[in-house]
């Protein structure tokens, strides 16, 4: 298995630049029109004369995802089985070059401890199924124990059923396999109908998928055997003592569909916005006796969010709706977990595409720890990268703030994704937003000067590099070297203050990460205060250690005095304390403002001795600029159309177009638009034959957050008797 993480001790030029992690619970790019990105060589494991090595954090998540050789591996649609000892992980073999799903068959992995995951290989391929329609099919599965034999249950596309998916039942002596197909389905797709009450898009060739399994002995000491699956609409059955057969319940010699165990053995129940993903689950004691309700744990609307549902009885009961438990992840569009108990506590496994190249058809497992409410309900469950055993790290910016990307509750909206999250000092409003993981260099992982920064809460996504200013957080859907160099940094000496650690990116080298106006971006390192960032504060220092400035409007007009009266200008100790201060200076006076363009303001404070700096950028714009060559054609007998036309103004969102009766005056609203024309059709016949009205254009454009706009230009415009 390939390690997770190094931990390097930083020892340099008597610097020590250590995380300073706490403990993650277990509930806890794109680019377009850049250049490819060359990665300057180094021997391996050598520091440049510049350069510290952060310690890197642990991450517990994904699990799996690498074969024995450490060549990535992708797997979705994850299920555990817990056999003694051992936690046995399961998952398809995710083999899409594109967005469909390729799954050539199933493999697994095995762990004494959730820490440490065997890659045990191939379990049974898809090409094994006799009555498979494809070979790179092989949909979700579940496999359970029974009387020393290993059953596995999974789903795929059958010939045998007009084409639909159907559900399959393989059987070994092992849980690593090699399974052994039935020879032909437990249950075809052609065995299930639509209820009644659904409406006709819930039926589909796919709504027998997903196929969960559940054993225990009743208080009567009678034995069931459960079988549940389902896509738009969930069945559950009980099977035979072979365990390969679906049980008889009412007693009439044949297995049917209905809605009741009293005239039918498949059941359909009714479970809230149920899309897919099934896993049974019920409490056990100290003693391993199952008590309380059943849990049903599934996936939950489109893109898929995961929920969980209870009820008293696996066949007659009605499931009451728990609640949602896990938003749309960060970085798949489906939704796949197990529930599990091992050692006295309840995990939930979930799959996500955070592997590099990674997303909803090449997935990954991963692990959280399930905390229950005292009345059985479950708690929400956080996507995590630190995952149960890992650690978090925090940066403080030059504000004193932590380093946060925004609050994003992930959209059920496909057109939101891939995600792309600013970053800037206290940005976020969540703990989680706050959390990083320093990781290895994805450019060159050997490099203990190079390090990729992987948000918390969620998973997969880095600060990347888009260009050489911009910085957001991203995915590495492409598992290129170019996003790579674009999601690693070189950790230097802070260049403000050696207490303090600086980030060039690879990708764009000579450039930084910074904060400007409070938003992370890259930036040549000439304002050093704004690229220096800290792991944390010492509480018996109380010198100065940087000064932040904000500005809340931004731009000013050609030929204006750029005024700091809107300037925030924020002191931060060394101790972590900090205090807005107002006796700073500032080269404004000396900015040029004749022409449009970007300034850079220079803000300095001097206090004990020690002065820093901090910049600012505004920008220099031109104001609204009025109309030219407005010009009126009327046509038209019973309706008059005034048909109105303009030269483009320079920098215009838009126009608005007014009419009057006096020039000057009493300008009444028409219409707003894009465009250089307008026509007005008179269909309300205000425009009196032989008057005179005065047609009115003007330009408006965005100026610090307002609407700025510009003098009208008016066009006289006669109507004829």
């Amino acid at each position: 298995m390939r390690k997770k993480t190094f931990i390097v001790p930083a020892l340099i030029a008597g610097l020590a630049v250590t995380s300073l992690g706490c403990n993650a619970s277990g509930s806890k790019a794109e680019d377009t029109g850049s250049p490819d990105v060359s990665v300057p060589a180094q021997s391996m494991g050598t520091l440049a004369e510049d350069e510290v090595a952060l310690e890197r954090n642990i991450a517990s998540n994904p699990i799996g995802g690498y074969d024995t050789d450490g060549n990535l591996i992708y797997g979705g649609d994850p299920a555990i089985m817990v056999d003694g000892d051992t936690v046995y992980l399961y998952t398809g073999r995710d083999v899409a070059k594109g967005n469909a799903y390729s799954i050539t068959g199933y493999i697994c992995y095995s762990s004494k401890d959730l820490k440490e995951w065997k890659y045990e290989g191939p379990i049974m391929e898809s090409t094994d199924i006799p009555w498979r329609t494809a070979d790179d099919q092989a949909w979700a599965a579940q496999t359970i124990k029974y009387k020393d034999k290993y059953y596995f249950y999974y789903c795929t596309w059958d010939k045998t059923s007009e084409g639909k998916q159907s559900i399959g039942v393989a059987v070994s002596d092992s849980p690593t396999g090699p399974f052994v197909d039935k020879g032909e389905p437990i249950v075809r797709g052609t065995d299930t109908g639509k209820p009644d009450h659904l409406p006709a898009n819930n039926l589909s060739n796919w709504n027998d998928i997903d196929p969960t399994a559940w054993i225990e002995t009743d208080e009567n000491g009678e034995e069931h055997r459960y079988l549940a699956w389902g896509n738009t609409i969930y069945y559950v059955c009980e099977l035979n003592e072979d365990m390969l057969t679906v049980k008889d319940l009412n007693g009439d010699g044949k297995i049917t569909w209905g809605t009741s165990s009293k005239d039918a053995d498949i059941i359909q129940k009714d479970v809230f916005e149920f899309t897919e993903a099934p896993w049974l689950y019920r409490r056990q004691d100290e003693n391993g006796k199952y008590y309380g309700k059943y849990y049903l744990f599934y996936a939950q609307k489109w893109r898929e969010q995961s929920a969980y549902a209870m009820t008293d009885n696996l066949i007659d009961g009605t499931w009451e709706f728990g609640g949602e438990l896990m938003p749309p992840n960060a970085t798949s569009n489906t939704s796949h977990m197990g529930v599990f108990d091992f050692k006295g506590k309840t995990y939930f496994l979930y799959h996500n595409g955070a592997l590099p190249g990674g997303n909803g058809y090449r997935r990954v497992a991963n692990l959280a720890e399930v905390h229950f409410n005292e009345d059985g309900t479950v708690q929400a469950i956080p996507e995590t990268a630190a995952g149960l055993f890992g650690n978090t790290s925090e940066l403080y910016t030059n504000s004193g703030e932590k380093l946060s990307h925004k609050t994003l509750r992930n959209s059920n909206a496909d057109g939101d994704y891939p995600i792309f999250l600013e970053a800037g000092s206290g940005y976020g409003t969540e703990e989680a937003d706050a959390q990083w993981l320093f990781m290895d260099g994805k450019a060159d992982a050997a490099r203990p000067g190079y390090v990729s920064i992987q948000s918390e809460n969620k998973p997969g996504l880095y600060l990347t590099a888009q260009n050489s200013t911009d910085v957001l957080l991203a995915q590495d859907t492409d598992n290129t070297a170019d996003t790579s160099a674009k999601q690693t940094f070189r950790s230097v000496k802070g260049l403000d203050d050696v207490k303090g650690i600086s980030f060039e990116s690879v990708a764009y080298p000579g450039n930084y990460l910074s904060i400007y106006n409070g938003k992370l971006v890259l930036s040549d390192g000439n304002d050093k205060t704004a690229a220096t960032f800290y792991l944390g504060f010492d509480e018996n220092d109380t010198s100065l250690r940087s000064i932040a400035a904000t500005i809340s409007k931004k731009q000013f007009h050609v030929g204006d005095k750029i005024n700091t009266d809107n300037v925030k200008v924020t002191a931060v100790y060394a101790n972590g304390t900090t205090k807005e201060i107002t006796d700073f200076t500032s080269n404004a006076s000396e900015a040029d403002t004749s022409k449009a363009g970007a300034q850079t303001i220079q803000i300095t404070y001097s206090e004990g001795g020690v002065t820093k700096s901090a910049s600012l950028e505004v920008k220099i714009v031109a104001k609204a600029a009025k109309v030219q060559n407005l010009k009126a054609k009327v046509s038209g007998k019973k309706t008059k159309t005034v048909k109105l036309t303009w030269s483009k103004a320079s920098g215009a969102k838009g126009y608005e177009v007014y009419y009057s009766t006096k020039k000057g005056k009493g300008y009444k609203y028409i219409a707003e638009t894009e465009d250089r024309d307008y026509s007005f059709e008179d269909t309300d016949k205000v425009l009196k034959a032989g008057k005179t009205y005065y047609f009115s254009v003007r330009s408006f454009k965005s100026f610090n957050g307002k609407t700025e706009y510009s003098a009208y230009a008016t066009v006289k415009v006669k109507i004829k008797k």
